[in-house]
């Protein structure tokens, strides 16, 4: 074992995790304790090596993505179901790719065909998708919900809540502050060397995700860190000097002083990364960056070309763009996707380039699904959109993933057992159960996932090691 992993648990992450006792009450409390008998840091499996590195990469779909247009049924009564609860915004046979195995009860499902990338990634055994995936506060059913007894997530159906539960795994809680890839950061960050810019890197602003309770996100740009307006220009060099002696000062107030040295860091740390993101080792992979997801993933291949100047060995990013949210009509869906799938190969294409492919993750995650039905109604001559719902269907790709697809992949027909109305479909499998598979991968120990994930107890038993869906290898 490295010497890394026998530091002992630090007063600053003990203090970070008792402040955060209500996320994860007495599991969390073990957690602590455990770290403190036995000095182990709350990861396995990770070592000095240089390359020992890996790093998780969220894209969000904001708005909530129709996934059961981009994951459908291909032929038989599933096909049958599918048509008929989808009605007027049902897609033919011919716009989807069949994936080339069939699911063990025989079924066949396509990925939209405007996937192209995804789906040569997923033939050649660098992707998966994990099916009707949401939020859950406990294993739920139909009857618990009409009786009334059902405890389900805060929020539901709400853009703000489920997004925020989306990315801190937390949906008892109506206004998480804190989320689990803050949480992991928390637990692996000391893994990482000396540099002051944070594991947690965002290229699409603040998001509850990344925000851990000794752990912070650090902000780039699309080409990057964004400077201080003209703070490189000789002429503001003047200007520069006296923003830098104010920040210099030793100020009286303890507020003036924490300010002062607040913004000198910040300073500090933007042009530490600056300078190490543009002398990363070079990319020739092409993005195309007429969308928001290109500009973004091609700012985190970059990040990542430049993790051994920045001392990181475990990283998360987090990119995001709306748009997803058809309430009218699912004409530009098709586009969307095509966007999507483009990007995620380019950007598989960039760690293949960086000989990272096997470790770096990238992973979908969306408010919710939508409705099965679309509005207006399936018979309508006026069919639009669809509205919010609540399980859908994410993809997983990197070389480190294990091919096929996870959970289970419901039944359309409208009025079975997981519908609560309109195709609103109950997820059969937890966000919890989704992110632990990543979190276990990232090197987080069984015995620490409570602190990460504080409801997966109520869905699976992780303290024998296995991984709640096993898509990881």
């Amino acid at each position: 074992m490295s010497d890394l992993s026998k530091r002992s648990f630090s007063r600053r992450r003990f203090l970070g995790e008792m402040n955060c006792a209500a996320v994860g009450s007495t599991s969390v409390l073990t957690s602590l304790l455990n770290l403190q008998l036995t000095g182990n840091l709350a990861a396995e499996g990770m070592n000095d090596d240089e390359e020992d590195y890996r790093a998780l990469v969220c894209v969000f779909l904001a708005g909530g993505n129709d996934s059961f247009n981009m994951l459908a049924p291909m032929s038989g009564e599933a096909r049958t179901d599918y048509e008929a609860t989808r009605g007027g915004v049902a897609l033919p046979v011919s716009d989807f790719l069949p994936l080339p195995e069939a699911l063990d009860d025989g079924r066949q499902l396509g990925l939209h065909k405007r996937m192209a990338e995804v789906h040569n990634l997923y033939t050649s055994g660098s992707a998966a998708f994990v099916c009707n995936v949401g939020t859950l506060v406990e294993p739920t059913d139909l009857s618990g919900i009409d009786a009334g007894t059902a405890r389900l997530p805060s929020g539901l159906y709400s853009h703000s809540d489920q997004l925020a539960h989306w990315q801190s795994s937390t949906p008892d809680q109506r206004n998480p502050r804190i989320g689990w890839g803050g949480r992991l950061a928390d637990l692996v960050q000391e893994l990482n060397g000396n540099s002051e810019v944070s594991m947690n890197i965002s290229a699409a602003g603040r998001n509850i995700f990344q925000v851990g309770n000794s752990s912070t996100a650090f902000n780039i740009g699309l080409g990057g860190m964004p400077q201080i307006k003209e703070w490189g220009n000789p002429e503001f060099l003047s200007r520069r000097v006296a923003a830098e002696s104010l920040m210099n000062q030793e100020y009286a107030s303890v507020l003036e002083r924490t300010f002062a040295s607040a913004k000198k860091g910040a300073v500090e740390t933007g042009e530490s990364f600056q300078e190490a993101y543009l002398n990363g080792t070079p990319l020739t992979t092409v993005f195309d960056t007429y969308n928001n997801y290109g500009s973004q993933l091609k700012a985190v291949a970059r990040t990542i070309a430049a993790r051994k100047a920045l001392s990181k060995k475990r990283q998360t990013f987090f990119v995001m763009a709306t748009g997803w949210d058809h309430h009218g009509s699912l004409e530009e869906h098709p586009d969307m996707l095509a966007g999507l799938s483009e990007d995620i190969g380019q950007f598989y294409n960039a760690m293949v380039e960086l000989g990272l492919e096997d470790k770096v993750t990238l992973f979908t995650a969306s408010d919710f699904g939508r409705t099965l039905s679309p509005n207006g109604g399936a018979l309508s001559a006026n069919v639009g959109g669809t509205d919010h719902a609540w399980g859908g269907n994410q993809i997983v790709v990197g070389g480190g993933v294990k091919k096929g697809v996870y959970g289970v992949y419901p039944d359309l027909a409208l009025g079975n057992n997981l519908d609560t109305g309109r195709g609103r479909l109950i997820p059969t499998t937890s966000v919890d159960e989704y992110y632990a598979d990543l979190a276990l991968w990232m090197g987080v120990s069984p015995t620490h996932m409570s602190y990460v994930l504080p409801n997966l107890h109520r869905f699976h038993n992780i303290i024998g090691g296995e991984a709640p869906l096993g898509f990881m290898e």
